[in-house]
Protein backbone atom coordinates (compact mmCIF):
# COMPACT_ATOMS: atom_id res chain seq x y z
CA UNK A 1 0.00 0.00 0.00
CA UNK A 2 1.89 2.98 -1.28
CA UNK A 3 0.08 5.62 1.76
CA UNK A 4 1.73 3.14 4.29
CA UNK A 5 4.90 3.46 2.60
CA UNK A 6 4.86 7.20 2.43
CA UNK A 7 3.13 7.37 6.02
CA UNK A 8 6.50 5.14 7.35
CA UNK A 9 8.89 7.69 5.29
CA UNK A 10 7.51 10.77 6.75
CA UNK A 11 7.64 8.82 10.18
CA UNK A 12 11.20 7.95 9.45
CA UNK A 13 12.07 11.48 7.81
CA UNK A 14 10.38 13.17 11.07
CA UNK A 15 12.37 10.98 13.45
CA UNK A 16 16.01 11.39 11.41
CA UNK A 17 15.37 15.82 12.07
CA UNK A 18 14.26 15.25 16.12
CA UNK A 19 17.41 13.13 15.92
CA UNK A 20 19.89 15.68 14.73
CA UNK A 21 18.14 18.56 16.26
CA UNK A 22 18.65 17.48 20.10
CA UNK A 23 22.28 16.52 19.46
CA UNK A 24 22.98 19.45 17.21
CA UNK A 25 21.29 22.14 19.00
CA UNK A 26 21.69 24.02 22.45
CA UNK A 27 19.00 25.49 24.71
CA UNK A 28 19.36 27.44 27.68
CA UNK A 29 17.62 30.14 29.81
CA UNK A 30 20.70 31.32 31.15
CA UNK A 31 22.81 33.82 29.03
CA UNK A 32 26.34 32.75 27.41
CA UNK A 33 28.31 35.80 27.91
CA UNK A 34 31.46 33.89 27.45
CA UNK A 35 30.89 32.60 24.00
CA UNK A 36 29.87 35.43 21.14
CA UNK A 37 27.15 34.95 19.10
CA UNK A 38 24.89 36.59 16.94
CA UNK A 39 21.35 37.39 17.55
CA UNK A 40 18.35 35.70 15.40
CA UNK A 41 15.17 35.92 16.28
CA UNK A 42 12.67 34.85 18.76
CA UNK A 43 11.55 31.20 17.41
CA UNK A 44 8.37 29.18 18.70
CA UNK A 45 8.33 25.46 18.80
CA UNK A 46 4.65 23.33 18.28
CA UNK A 47 2.19 22.70 20.88
CA UNK A 48 2.68 19.74 22.61
CA UNK A 49 0.80 18.32 25.74
CA UNK A 50 4.30 17.77 27.07
CA UNK A 51 6.75 19.80 28.24
CA UNK A 52 9.65 17.31 27.26
CA UNK A 53 7.46 17.63 23.90
CA UNK A 54 7.48 21.24 23.40
CA UNK A 55 11.05 21.19 24.22
CA UNK A 56 11.81 19.00 21.26
CA UNK A 57 9.60 20.49 18.99
CA UNK A 58 11.89 23.95 19.66
CA UNK A 59 14.71 22.67 18.98
CA UNK A 60 13.52 21.15 16.15
CA UNK A 61 12.55 24.17 14.77
CA UNK A 62 15.80 25.97 15.90
CA UNK A 63 17.50 23.22 13.86
CA UNK A 64 15.16 23.48 10.67
CA UNK A 65 16.16 27.26 10.66
CA UNK A 66 19.56 26.95 11.17
CA UNK A 67 20.45 27.90 14.44
CA UNK A 68 23.32 26.71 16.91
CA UNK A 69 21.38 27.22 20.22
CA UNK A 70 18.35 28.91 22.01
CA UNK A 71 18.67 31.20 24.84
CA UNK A 72 16.10 32.38 27.44
CA UNK A 73 13.99 29.72 26.77
CA UNK A 74 10.12 29.76 28.22
CA UNK A 75 7.51 27.91 28.45
CA UNK A 76 3.70 29.11 27.72
CA UNK A 77 0.34 27.19 27.19
CA UNK A 78 -1.96 28.89 24.38
CA UNK A 79 -4.90 30.90 25.71
CA UNK A 80 -6.75 29.20 22.86
CA UNK A 81 -6.39 25.85 21.35
CA UNK A 82 -5.38 26.20 17.74
CA UNK A 83 -7.90 26.77 14.84
CA UNK A 84 -10.05 28.08 17.56
CA UNK A 85 -11.58 25.12 18.75
CA UNK A 86 -13.61 25.46 22.01
CA UNK A 87 -11.46 24.37 24.49
CA UNK A 88 -8.46 21.22 25.79
CA UNK A 89 -9.31 18.12 27.43
CA UNK A 90 -5.65 18.87 28.55
CA UNK A 91 -2.71 21.49 29.34
CA UNK A 92 -0.80 22.19 26.14
CA UNK A 93 2.65 23.70 26.18
CA UNK A 94 4.46 25.81 23.70
CA UNK A 95 8.45 26.43 23.98
CA UNK A 96 9.91 29.96 22.89
CA UNK A 97 13.29 31.52 22.69
CA UNK A 98 15.49 33.36 20.68
CA UNK A 99 17.70 31.62 18.13
CA UNK A 100 21.41 32.39 18.35
CA UNK A 101 24.57 31.53 16.05
CA UNK A 102 28.07 31.28 17.22
CA UNK A 103 30.55 32.99 16.18
CA UNK A 104 34.37 33.26 16.23
CA UNK A 105 34.53 37.40 16.52
CA UNK A 106 34.15 38.36 20.15
CA UNK A 107 32.87 41.53 18.82
CA UNK A 108 29.59 39.94 17.80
Amino acid sequence: MKWMDNARQRRQEAEELRDKALAAVEASTLCHESRPFMQGKVIWGAVHSSMEGAYEALLIEAYSLGYDAVLGVGFTSPAQPPGGGSGYSSVNFIAYGTGVTWTSDSSA
